[in-house]
């Protein structure tokens, strides 16, 4: 029965990758291109879901999940009311998009039209609404996984779960490929609808009646537990754990900057048309990156989480190297390697920092993911809007594509080799050490709430 409720949890992250990979790669583009939204808006819209993160929503999912319960459950509720909020604004997405009036990208002129489109700012509800479930969602998720399954095996289970998490997106993004070689709105809202139900269905096959019911009194850990100000006590006053936050969000930042701009990458540069776009990047990059994940998933017990990252962050540098001489040389072999390359560094890095997150928990699952993801999601939200922002900024002042994203592209190179060098200097027994002296002195000032 465990191994069955294992293989249910990594079914999980499937729904997810069916609309992450919808909303990053195909209405992204579609906003772009078709709709002709400046970029700059869109990575913005886009990235707003990483935002609420940054004002303390996964920590207070993360902390509430450790110490409330309903009906005798600490971590579903969340993971359910997270997945509803994912799902119904995910398939209105593609309608509230074509609402959007402002087009172009002169700035002396669009900004002050933002201000009084209707359609933006009932998208922008959307984005919010999504941000907000997928923040409750996968904090609770991430932490029943922490509670459910030992260091031993977490390596695998992660890399299970993100392995069928790509391979849904890469699949799906063939599917949608292949239906919107014939692209018109009614087929991207089609797209919207049938992916959110699929994504409903999923999620539910995989958490619903893998928590034990009253299992925290059980174990008798709930006493233990902090509130939401007390956990930004303990947070805020550990520096090895604020530094291992830090080095999440270079990682984070290095890896994801580019996961939006591909497709429009390949439509700027290389003028490809939606289907082509659609079934070149995700299928070709993230095709590889699955096949490293699962590779490196099993593989960390022998070779060490710090390993793996640095493994992955040298082929990622050397991947965009790539991808940025192709853009230049407009040689669409050289794309294909540059994006195996990256794929593979990818695929390895995000594995084992995902798998140093999970494990760098000190018994105490909801508050410390609650943190990791919220340096991720400063990231994203930084990566994504700023992505945009250096494109519009870049093609503006030098009228070539190609130097804009060859500057988010060297961004991203960048902080893989930052992220590289803080790696040595992170230690699991140090932080654990320092979660239990100042565990004990919030509770020693405060007490429990």
């Amino acid at each position: 029965m465990r191994l069955f409720n294992l293989i249910r949890l990594a079914l999980f992250q499937m729904g997810f990758g069916i609309m992450l990979g919808f909303l990053h790669d195909t209405l992204n583009r579609v906003m772009v291109k078709e709709l002709g939204i400046a970029s700059t808006i869109v990575f913005g819209l886009i990235s707003l879901k990483e935002l609420l993160a940054v004002f303390g929503v996964k920590v207070w999912a993360g902390s509430m999940s450790d110490r409330s319960h309903f009906l005798g459950y600490q971590r579903s509720p969340y993971i359910l009311l997270g997945l509803v909020s994912c799902v119904v604004s995910f398939m209105y997405a593609p309608v509230a998009a074509y609402q959007v009036e402002v087009s172009g990208t002169d700035f002396a002129t669009l900004f002050p039209a933002v201000l009084f489109d209707v359609g933006l700012w009932q998208l922008m509800a959307v984005f919010l609404l999504f941000g907000f479930g997928l923040q409750v969602a996968t904090t609770a998720y991430y932490a029943l996984i922490a509670d459910y399954v030992g260091d031993r095996h977490i390596g695998k289970v992660t890399s299970s779960s993100w392995t069928l998490m790509v391979l849904t997106t890469i699949i799906s993004a063939r599917v949608v490929g292949s239906y919107l070689d014939v692209y018109t709105p009614e087929r991207l809202v089609n797209v919207g609808i049938a992916g959110g139900l699929i994504a409903l269905v999923l999620g539910l096959i995989a958490f619903v009646g893998v928590e034990e019911r009253n299992a925290a009194g059980k174990k008798g850990t709930a006493e233990e537990s902090l509130g939401f100000v007390q956990s930004i006590r303990l947070l805020s006053r550990s520096p090895k754990t604020m530094f291992f936050a830090f080095y999440i969000f270079l990682s984070i930042f290095a890896m994801f900057s580019n996961e939006i701009v591909m497709e429009p990458f390949g439509a700027d540069v290389f003028g490809m048309p939606v289907g082509v776009t659609t079934k070149l990047f995700r299928p070709t990059m993230g095709g590889m990156q699955l096949v490293f994940m699962l590779i490196t998933g099993f593989l960390l017990n022998r070779i060490g989480n710090k390993n793996g990252a640095l493994i992955g962050n040298l082929f990622c540098m050397v991947g965009f190297s790539i991808i940025i001489a192709a853009g230049f040389a407009l040689d669409e072999s050289m794309l294909r390697i540059g994006l195996v390359v990256t794929g593979i560094g990818l695929g390895a890095s995000s594995v084992s920092n995902i798998t140093m997150m999970m494990t760098m928990t000190a018994g105490r699952s909801g508050v410390y993911i609650g943190l990791w993801g919220t340096a991720q999601s400063l990231a994203m939200f930084l990566g994504h809007f700023g992505a945009g922002i250096i494109r519009d900024v870049v093609h503006a002042f030098s009228g070539s594509y190609m130097m804009a994203y060859s500057a988010i592209f060297g961004l991203e190179i960048l902080a893989f080799g930052l992220a590289s060098l803080l790696l040595p200097r992170i230690s699991k027994e140090a932080f654990e050490e320092e979660s239990r002296v100042k565990f004990s002195e919030v509770l020693a000032n405060s007490g429990v709430d």
